[in-house]
């Protein structure tokens, strides 16, 4: 008898629990709701707003069933209506109105009504049906950087609700829930989630001739390093792992975790920079290692790499003709939001470079990801566009110069002499000079892509560690002493060739390249120094220099064009 109570006791304590939770995912979507009709940037946290809740429930519902505001075919007068209606309504009922400001609303309303039937595209089921939860993650996350939250978390309710596996939903949830007020019932989904999925064990790839040792630059002991560090032991590489910790911080924070994982750690003493950095980690690596492999701590390593790069490095390595190849990427930044930076700790590479590229694709979006990497067609070898200057709205072509992953034959290395130390921030081009002598190219290698998280080092760095570890000193140094070293400009050196003479010649270089070709583009190592000596810039106008009002290499009779 005792027992039976016990068991009617636990099962209501459970329903009770279940509907507590059901309560809290209603108010997350009505949330996200009153988000999107009213333009906010937040989730309003209707738990702590219980009239608030109730009135805006009730408009949303009038509006969408009564007055038809999901009609695509609505008049223009009653559209107008619609949309002044509920925006200002639901911003005085948050009490975001004012803060706000009138000039925000009216300009929100007038885009609502510019893309009202985008606005009301029927989600797909196949995310909440389908077997595989990979389909309501990355749609869901879609959703919600499209500006449509309350179908990004409709999506990830409904794949809860359903008999599918939810373990990667029901920590979204939770994530989302913190957000909007919600703890306890966020801290009871965690605890009662499933368990994850076993990742999928990733055959080693064994290189035909060549060794291989990667480095790693990094500063802090992070999530998102240990991510990529992961990422990287995981994948079809088994070669030599060396990470190198920068900066003036006694401890050694990365030791642990490296000894953990079995990489090999070094500490530099002080600051040191990048070149020096990668100069330590490179000695470390074994005597009999033929290609270096460099690489950012904030990179998604794709499960299987190194064989692209190997069967390309395998084809040119004996020409001697070819002195650099960068593994092509996809890059983002915090403002994309929290849920792609804990997608990225998960070390979900599949699912993250399916969002970005479908950011990418989207013209309105395509500004928060930039695509790094070797185009359609040319296979193996690609010059990409440099992420400095994607964001530049007129036309200015620049080609990439240094990826977040770069390889290099280490006997190139020594031939250089080392990277200089002095120019802790342009040892990509010594690699320049060194082409340019020896009449040996850099590309883009066609690789699946990495993803990188820009910047999330520097991020934990306080202000005045951020200008120490960069910007005067390193950087002023960096630019004096290339000056001193090469007899140039840095911005004028790297434009010339970057922005005019490979973009010039740039289907020249492609197809030979790819044809292995090399003497047929002999010429435009020529045509570089022609323009370098007779200090010409053709295309300055339409190139992206941040020193071109100090340039002593503009035409003076002519007016320096604006950036």
């Amino acid at each position: 008898m005792k027992s039976l109570r016990q068991q009617e006791k636990s099962t209501k304590r459970s329903l009770s629990v279940n509907r507590k939770v059901s309560a809290a995912l209603d108010r997350l979507v009505l949330g996200t709701l009153i988000q999107e009709h009213a333009g906010l940037k937040k989730p309003v946290k209707v738990g702590r707003r219980p009239r608030t809740s109730q009135f805006s429930k009730k408009l949303i519902r009038v509006a969408e069933t009564r007055w038809g505001l999901h009609d695509p075919t609505l008049s223009q007068s009653r559209l107008v209506f619609l949309y002044c209606m509920m925006v200002i309504c639901l911003r005085l009922a948050s009490g975001q109105l004012w803060k706000l400001g009138l000039q925000s609303t009216i300009a929100f309303i007038k885009t609502r009504i510019a893309t009202h039937v985008a606005q009301h595209r029927p989600v797909a089921s196949y995310a909440n049906t389908s077997p595989k939860e990979d389909q309501a993650l990355r749609l869901s996350l879609l959703l919600r950087r499209m500006g449509r939250p309350s179908a990004a978390a409709q999506v990830l309710v409904d794949r809860y609700h359903s008999e599918q596996p939810s373990h990667i939903t029901t920590k979204l949830l939770a994530s989302w829930l913190t957000d909007t007020g919600e703890a306890k019932v966020a801290k009871h989904l965690t605890d009662k989630a499933p368990a994850s999925d076993v990742p999928e064990t990733v055959t080693r790839y064994k290189p035909q001739r060549l060794r291989y040792g990667v480095v790693v630059l990094t500063m802090f002991d992070t999530d998102i390093f240990r991510a990529s560090i992961r990422s990287l032991i995981e994948s079809d590489f088994d070669g030599t792992i060396v990470v190198v910790e920068d900066g003036d911080e006694s401890a050694e924070q990365c030791r642990a975790f490296c000894e953990s994982v079995g990489v090999i750690y070094v500490k530099s003493a002080s600051w040191v920079g990048c070149a020096a950095g990668l100069n330590l980690g490179i000695e470390q690596l074994p005597e009999d290692t033929e290609i270096v492999v460099t690489s950012h701590n904030d990179v998604l390593w794709p499960p299987t790499w190194l064989g692209s790069l190997d069967r390309v490095w395998n084809d040119v390595y004996d020409t001697k003709r070819v002195s650099l190849l960068n593994l092509g990427y996809m890059q983002f930044n915090a403002r994309l939001g929290k849920d792609f930076r804990d997608i990225f700790v998960q070390g979900r590479y599949d699912d993250l470079l399916w969002v970005l590229r479908a950011i990418r694709d989207c013209p309105d979006l395509m500004d928060d990801v930039q695509d790094v990497s070797v185009k359609p067609g040319e296979d193996p070898f690609g010059l990409a566009r440099d992420p400095w200057v994607d964001w530049i709205p007129d036309f200015r072509q620049m080609t990439g110069r240094y990826s977040v992953a770069a390889s290099f034959p280490l006997q190139v290395w020594r031939e250089i002499g080392h990277f200089d130390s002095n120019l802790a921030f342009a040892f990509d081009l010594q690699f320049l000079d060194y082409n340019v002598a020896n009449k040996r190219w850099a590309f883009f290698v066609n690789t699946p892509p990495l993803v990188h998280l820009k910047s999330s080092d520097t991020e934990n760095l306080a202000p005045e560690k951020v200008n120490e570890a960069s910007t005067p000193d390193f950087m002023a140094q960096t630019y004096d002493r290339f000056k001193e070293k090469y007899g140039w400009h840095i911005e004028h050196y790297l434009n010339l060739y970057f922005s005019e003479s490979t973009v010039i010649h740039g289907d020249a270089i492609l197809a030979s390249a790819n044809a292995l070709r090399f003497s047929d583009i002999d010429f435009v190592f020529d045509d570089f120094l022609h323009r370098l000596d007779t200090r010409v810039l053709d295309n300055c106008e339409i190139t992206w220099c941040r020193s071109r009002a100090e340039c002593p290499y503009v035409d003076p009779m002519k007016p320096v064009p604006s950036c």
